[in-house]
C-alpha cells in the first residue's frame, strides 16, 4: 500500500506486520530492536522529519534567540487603553509539527525537548529508548510491568485504557489525541522503574472557557511547621504513598481523551494484551495504536485535580477538616489529640500521639485505595527529603544524595578551599562578558534549578547565591559559571551538612527582615527575610526588589511589605492548626523605617511622601496587634545574611543560626539587652539635660568671678 498518500495499513491483516510483531514477542527481540546502530536510527528519524516538514520553509523560518524562555503575548490592560507584554511558558512540550494531510503528529527526537531535559536532568529520569539501551532487559521488564498495570488498572475491573476502532475516529479526534510518553528511572536502591504517561500540553488549547484544572500541593512551610509539631509533641509519624493514585480516578464521562501509542511500545502493549492487535495500524511505515483513556493517567492536565478532589472527599468523609490556608493539610481530633495528614499529590505524612491511631487511619485509607507503601518510625524520606525526628524534639533534614547528584552532574570544583558560597562581587554583572555555549548554558540552568530545589528544603545557607544565579539562567556568561563553580566547591566541602529545626513551643514566632540598598547593577535593592520558632529557620527568602527606591529607609519599608505576608500567613495557618501565637515579633534595624511601619503616613516627611501607600499595610496589622515591630542592631540582624554575600565571623555566626546548629536564644537575649541599654541611655540623657544646663550656667558664673 502506498504510504506517502497517508492511507493506513491494517496491521492485523498485513503479513509483513505480523512477521514484525512475531519478531517482537520476547524480551530478547525487544532489546535487539533497540541495539541497532545509532547512526542509522538518527538518519531514519531525520528522513521522517523531512518527509513531513517543508524543509525550505522550516530552515528559512526566523529563530528566536531566547527559545524556551516563554512566549510573549499582548495583553490588554485593565483600563483598555494600552497593551502589555505577558509571558507564558510551557515546560512539558514535545517539539512537533502537525501534518494535516496525514492526520497525525510527527515529532523530533525527545532528547532535544524541554520535557526531556527536565526528566533527564532534574528528575533523574530518561526516555524509554535511552533506558532500554542502557539497562536492556531490566528496562523492558519495567515497561512490561507498567503497561500491565495500565491494562489491568489499579483494581480488578478498572482498566486504564480502552480499545478504540481506528476507522471510527475523525481527523479532529486524531489531531487532539495525546502522545504517549514512556520513561525509565533507576531508583537509588538500583531498581528500574517504568512510567507511561501522556503529554497533555496540547490539551490547554482545547480547554473550555472557565474550565479549571488547578490542583494544590502542600507548602514547604506547612511541612516544616508540622514536622516541628510532630517532634515537639513526640507524635508517631508514618509516611505512605498511594500506588497508582491518579489511576484511582475515572475520567469525566463527558470527556473523550485519546492516547496514541507508537512504534515498539505498541508491541509491548500487545504483548501484555493481545486483544489490542486488531486495532493496530501502520501509517507511514510506523505502527500506531489509538486507545481511550478511561482513568486519570499521569500527564493529562486534569489528572492531578481529579485525584485531589477524590482524595480530599475521602478524607472529609473520614472526618478530617482541611486547613483553609493550605488545602493539602487535613486535621481530625481523635481521643482528644490532633491527627494531621500533610499530602503532596499521592505522598502523605500522617501523625498522631498514639501509634494505634496512625495504624487505624492507614487501614481506613487502604480500604479506599488498596495497599499503601508505608514507612514507620523516626527516620523517613518524604518528597526527596531525608527526615530524622530526634528524641530531643529536634528535626534533622538532609538531601545528601541530591547534593552528590548535582556535584557529579556539574563535574567541576576549585582545587582550593573557599570560605563561603559566594564572593563579595556576587551582584556584579559584566554585560560584555562572553556568553556560555548552548551545552554549558543548559547545564548551568539545570544545576541551578536543582540547587534551588535543595535550597528550599535542606540548605538555606546557600539561598543568597542561588537567588542571584536563578536570575542568570537565560543569559549566563563565564562570570556566572565561575560563581556557580565557587558555589559547587562550597557544596562539595559541606555536602554532609544537615539542617536542624525545632521549637520550645509554637506560640512564639520571630521574624527578621532586612534590605540592602541599591546593591544591584540597576540600582535596585535586595530583600532578605526569615522566620524561626527558636531553632533553625522555618522559612527563608532572598529576593531582588521589584522597584527602585530613593533611600535605605524606603528600601527597608518595601522589604518589610514584601516579606511580612509570609509571617501573616504562618500566623493564620497555625491558628487553623489550633496554635495561637502569643508573640509575633518582626525585627528591623532601621529606626526610621520602624516609625513609618508603625505610624504610616504620619511619619513621612517631604523626602518620603512619595512612597506607595500599599507598603503601609503593615501599620494596620500593628494596630490590630497581629504583629509587633521591634528594633534589632545591624550586627544581630540575621536577615543580613540573605541581602548580601557576607564573609568572616558574621557569616559563620548567622549560618549556624540559619542551619539550626545554634539556638536563637542568645541572639534574642542580646537584642533585648541592647534595647534595654538604649532605653536607659535615652532616659539618662533626657534626665540629665537640665543638670547639664545648670552646670553650664554655674561654670560661666565661676569663670566671670575669677576673671574679675
Amino acid at each position: 500500500m502506498n504510504e506517502v498518500d497517508g492511507n493506513s495499513i491494517d496491521y492485523n491483516n498485513s503479513g509483513a506486520a505480523n512477521a514484525d510483531n512475531d519478531a517482537q514477542d520476547n524480551t530478547d527481540a525487544f532489546v535487539a530492536h533497540f541495539e541497532q546502530d545509532e547512526e542509522n536510527e538518527e538518519r531514519a528519524s531525520l528522513e521522517q522529519i523531512n518527509d513531513v516538514i517543508n524543509e525550505e520553509n522550516y530552515n528559512n523560518r526566523p529563530r528566536r534567540t531566547n527559545a524556551g524562555m516563554g512566549v510573549d503575548r499582548l495583553q490588554m490592560s485593565f483600563d483598555g487603553k494600552a497593551y502589555t507584554h505577558e509571558k507564558e511558558r510551557q515546560f512539558l512540550i514535545v517539539d512537533e509539527d502537525y501534518n494535516k494531510d496525514e492526520g497525525m503528529n510527527t515529532y523530533y527526537s525527545d532528547m532535544n525537548t524541554y520535557y526531556s531535559m527536565a526528566c533527564d536532568v532534574m528528575f533523574t529520569q530518561m526516555s524509554a529508548k535511552k533506558g532500554i539501551k542502557m539497562f536492556g532487559e531490566r528496562a523492558i521488564a519495567a515497561l512490561l510491568k507498567e503497561y500491565n498495570q495500565m491494562d489491568k488498572g489499579p483494581m480488578p475491573g478498572k482498566p486504564v485504557f480502552g480499545a478504540v476502532d481506528y476507522h471510527t475516529l475523525s481527523e479532529q479526534e486524531k489531531k487532539e489525541a495525546l502522545e504517549a510518553v514512556n520513561l525509565i528511572k533507576e531508583k537509588r536502591d538500583g531498581k528500574i522503574k517504568g512510567r507511561t504517561c501522556a503529554n497533555g500540553s496540547k490539551q490547554r488549547q482545547y480547554l473550555k472557557d472557565g474550565e479549571n484544572v488547578y490542583s494544590p500541593t502542600c507548602a514547604m512551610e506547612s511541612l516544616m511547621t508540622t514536622l516541628i509539631i510532630d517532634a515537639l509533641e513526640k507524635r508517631d509519624v508514618a509516611i505512605f504513598d498511594v500506588p497508582g493514585a491518579f489511576l484511582q480516578t475515572e475520567m469525566p464521562k463527558d470527556k473523550n481523551v485519546l492516547l496514541v501509542i507508537r512504534d515498539e511500545f505498541v508491541d509491548i502493549l500487545c504483548e501484555v494484551n493481545p486483544q489490542y492487535k486488531e486495532h493496530v495500524r501502520i501509517v507511514n511505515g510506523k505502527k500506531i495504536l489509538y486507545v481511550k483513556i478511561l482513568r486519570a493517567i499521569y500527564g493529562c492536565i486534569e489528572s492531578a485535580m481529579l485525584w485531589y478532589n477524590l482524595y480530599t472527599e475521602t478524607l472529609k468523609r473520614m472526618g478530617f477538616i482541611l486547613n483553609p490556608y493550605d488545602r493539602c493539610v487535613a486535621n481530625k481530633l481523635i481521643n482528644g489529640k490532633q491527627c494531621t495528614i500533610v499530602f503532596h499529590v499521592d505522598d502523605n505524612k500522617l501523625s498522631h500521639a498514639d501509634e494505634k491511631v496512625v495504624t487505624e487511619i492507614i487501614k481506613e485509607i487502604s480500604k479506599h485505595f488498596g495497599d499503601l507503601a508505608v514507612t514507620r518510625g523516626r527516620s523517613h524520606n518524604f518528597l526527596g527529603i531525608d527526615i530524622l525526628l530526634g528524641e530531643d524534639g529536634l528535626v534533622e533534614i538532609s538531601q545528601h544524595d541530591q547534593v552528590q547528584e548535582a556535584l557529579n552532574k556539574f563535574g567541576e570544583t576549585y582545587d582550593h578551599h573557599v570560605s563561603s558560597p559566594c564572593a563579595n562581587h556576587l551582584w556584579d554583572v559584566n554585560e560584555n562578558a562572553e556568553k556560555l555555549s548552548k551545552e554549558k548554558s543548559d547545564l548551568f540552568h539545570s544545576i541551578v534549578a536543582k540547587l534551588l530545589y535543595i535550597t528550599k528544603r535542606s540548605r538555606p545557607d546557600i539561598e543568597t547565591a542561588v537567588a542571584f544565579l536563578t536570575t542568570r539562567v537565560s543569559k549566563s556568561d563565564i562570570d556566572d559559571w565561575k560563581k556557580l563553580k565557587r558555589l559547587m566547591t562550597w557544596m562539595n566541602q559541606t555536602k554532609d551538612n544537615t539542617r536542624v529545626i525545632g521549637a520550645k513551643n509554637v506560640h512564639e514566632l520571630y521574624t527578621w527582615i532586612d534590605a540592602a540598598f541599591a546593591v544591584h547593577m540597576d540600582m535596585r535593592s535586595h530583600t532578605g527575610g526569615l522566620m524561626s520558632f527558636g531553632r533553625g529557620m522555618i522559612h527563608c527568602r532572598s529576593s531582588k526588589q521589584k522597584l527602585n527606591t530613593k533611600s535605605s529607609t524606603e528600601a527597608e519599608v518595601v522589604g518589610v511589605s514584601e516579606y511580612i505576608p509570609f509571617n501573616l500567613w504562618m500566623a493564620m495557618f497555625l491558628k487553623e492548626q489550633g496554635y495561637d501565637l502569643s508573640k509575633n515579633i518582626v525585627f528591623q534595624d532601621n529606626e526610621s523605617a520602624i516609625k513609618m511601619l508603625k505610624n504610616g503616613r504620619d511619619s513621612c516627611t517631604g523626602r518620603s511622601r512619595h512612597i506607595d501607600i500599599r507598603h503601609f499595610f503593615v501599620k494596620d496589622r500593628v494596630d490590630k496587634r497581629e504583629v509587633d515591630i521591634e528594633y534589632c542592631p545591624t550586627k544581630l540582624m540575621i536577615a543580613d545574611y540573605l541581602t548580601k554575600p557576607l564573609q568572616g565571623k558574621q557569616f559563620l555566626l548567622f549560618r549556624e543560626l540559619i542551619m539550626g546548629w545554634k539556638n536563637i536564644d542568645d541572639i534574642l537575649q542580646a537584642i533585648r539587652q541592647t534595647a534595654k541599654e538604649r532605653v536607659e541611655s535615652n532616659e539618662l540623657s533626657s534626665g540629665s539635660w537640665p543638670k547639664q544646663l545648670a552646670l553650664s550656667a554655674n561654670t560661666k558664673r565661676s569663670q566671670k568671678s575669677t576673671s574679675s
